[in-house]
């Protein structure tokens, strides 16, 4: 039972870590991002995504035949879309700006930037991986992550030296692999080495999970009660 749970673990960690899209186009569009062609570029590289600085903006244009009625910008995370602006047009192609600079205090690394543009009988989704330049010590969500690790990976090095009473020490023992999971994907991320999307958080926190887990049964094995 624990040797399947620990290659399942395993297995976990390997998709989550496996290469995704970094940029796409859907629809009779053209898109550039930080004046980078969104076409052009390898879909398939994380290394290939596109670097900004963290002071400043993100120009993201989009061309189409016909005149473009409305551009929305969003920035996705694990999934998870936000939109940063959204403007009506009357012109063939409209840039608008991801103001990075007001958010790259928060946190830096890699991020999704989606762009779609619609008008009479069409819609277009361009989207591109970013990689916004900078230190992450220096921003929240470094902290945040590294506090995470701490705390998470301490908590599951207890449980699995000095364990606990069954059932309840694995319980615990998972929620803080799960924080430790949390912890260690962010601070890839905001080193710009790992792009959460949906799929890939999902299995990372699983993987934490199953860790958390596996040391909670590994120490309760001592536990003596009284």
């Amino acid at each position: 039972m624990h040797r399947r749970l620990a290659i399942a673990f395993v297995m976990v960690l390997g998709l989550a870590v496996a290469p995704e899209a970094s940029a796409t186009i859907e629809g009779p569009c053209e898109a550039t991002i930080a004046g980078q062609d969104v076409v052009a570029r390898d879909t398939f590289a994380r290394s290939d995504a596109i670097s900004v600085p963290k002071s400043g903006a993100v120009p993201v244009t989009m061309t189409a035949d016909r005149p473009i009625e409305r551009l929305k910008l969003e920035i996705e995370f694990a999934g998870i879309r936000y939109a940063v602006r959204e403007q009506p047009t009357t012109v063939n192609s409209s840039t608008g700006v991801v103001p990075v600079d007001e958010y790259s205090t928060y946190g830096i690394g890699l991020y999704k930037i989606v762009g779609t543009s619609t008008g009479q009988g069409f819609s277009c989704e361009a989207a591109a991986l970013v990689d916004v330049q900078g230190n992450p010590l220096e921003t929240a969500g470094g902290a945040i992550g590294i506090a995470m690790v701490i705390v998470g990976g301490l908590g599951v090095l207890s449980f699995a030296l000095r364990g606990g009473r069954p059932g309840l020490a694995s319980l615990l023992a998972m929620l803080l692999g799960v924080v430790l999971a949390i912890g260690t994907g962010l601070l890839l991320q905001q080193y710009g080495l790992f792009y959460p999307t949906r799929i890939a958080a999902i299995l990372v926190l699983a993987g934490g999970a199953v860790l958390g887990f596996l040391a909670g049964i590994v120490g309760s094995r001592g536990y003596t009660s009284g």
